[in-house]
């Protein structure tokens, strides 16, 4: 789960940035962040936190590309494209 979690937090970061792809952004955060928090926590309880490395890149990634979306909207909605 971590590994896809990360997966997904790659993308949404490489599609965050692209202007007209940043919608497509929102499902794979959507997405990955819960992946990513399901298999840290799996990690965790499981391995002895043995894994739990690419998850917490995972959610890093994704509350990143989140941050992003979020910023963008807001300047969207205050008129920044005009």
């Amino acid at each position: 789960m971590g590994i896809a979690g990360m997966i997904l937090g790659i993308l949404a970061i490489i599609t965050a940035w692209t202007p007209p792809a940043t919608i497509v952004a929102i499902p794979l955060v959507a997405v990955g962040l819960p992946l990513s928090l399901a298999g840290f926590r799996r990690a965790r309880r499981n391995n002895g936190g043995a894994g739990a490395g690419m998850a917490t890149a995972g959610i890093t990634l994704n509350l990143f590309a989140a941050a992003y979306i979020a910023w963008a909207v807001g300047w969207l909605l205050a008129g920044g494209w005009r």
